[in-house]
């Protein structure tokens, strides 16, 4: 057999190696392109899949907490308000509705008082006091005029959950904020300033109530 026929030879094999090599490299990568596209699926999913149980957690636990206390409109209002607030601040809406149900027990046209029976000035579902919901209310392009506005659960849910939003982020923690939702930042401030012990009673409860919504809520 001449040399020029071992090099065609070879040279044939070598393109055969190739072309076959060439067309397994295609292939892989084919596959590994669709892998990622099902892998970036599979994670779209479980993360619309979290939202729709977030939802149907607020819609349960709306029902369970207020019964037929508000209006099927304002119902899917603050059910969207509470979604939207969990998911653009990473909270669990269910511990936002703890405290709705610490403060008020579920009860929109609730107005605080003091031991003496004085008006404490704070109202709605979350007890909210009207300097407090005109400065919340600013910040996030929602316009509070009267206690009226704060006795509409909508409007009460949004300015509460802004203050205990901007608690969180003040202090870092769920129970300084939380202590300070009830007792005040000043005074929340002037205990940690001393190295004093926060009392926990508020903390404690609306963890019990969370647990109970959890409890109630689960899917």
């Amino acid at each position: 057999m001449t040399v020029s026929v071992l090099l065609v030879i070879g040279f044939a094999v070598l393109f055969s190696f190739a072309s076959e090599w060439y067309s397994n490299r295609v292939k892989l990568e084919n596959l590994a392109y669709q892998e990622r596209i099902l892998h970036n699926d599979l994670e779209h999913l479980e993360v619309v899949g979290k939202w729709t149980l977030d939802y149907v957690k607020i819609e349960k636990a709306l029902t369970y907490m207020l019964g037929d206390r508000i209006s099927d409109i304002t119902f899917r209002i603050l059910t969207e308000q509470l979604w939207q607030i969990s998911q653009s601040y990473s909270l669990d809406p269910l511990m936002i509705l703890a405290v709705v149900v610490q403060e008020s027990r579920g009860n929109p046209l609730a107005r605080g008082r003091f031991q003496s029976g004085r008006f404490s000035g704070a109202i709605g579902l979350m007890q909210i006091k009207l300097e407090t919901a005109k400065a919340m209310g600013r910040r996030f392009g929602l316009i509070v005029v009267g206690e009226e506005d704060l006795l509409r659960p909508e409007v009460n849910v949004v300015v509460g959950s802004a203050y205990l939003i901007r608690l969180i982020g003040k202090y870092g923690k769920w129970r300084e904020a939380l202590v300070a939702y009830n007792l005040g930042h000043t005074a929340v401030d002037l205990l940690l300033e001393k190295n004093a012990p926060l009392p926990t009673v508020y903390y404690e409860g609306v963890v019990s109530k969370y647990k109970d919504l959890v409890r109630h809520c689960s899917l």
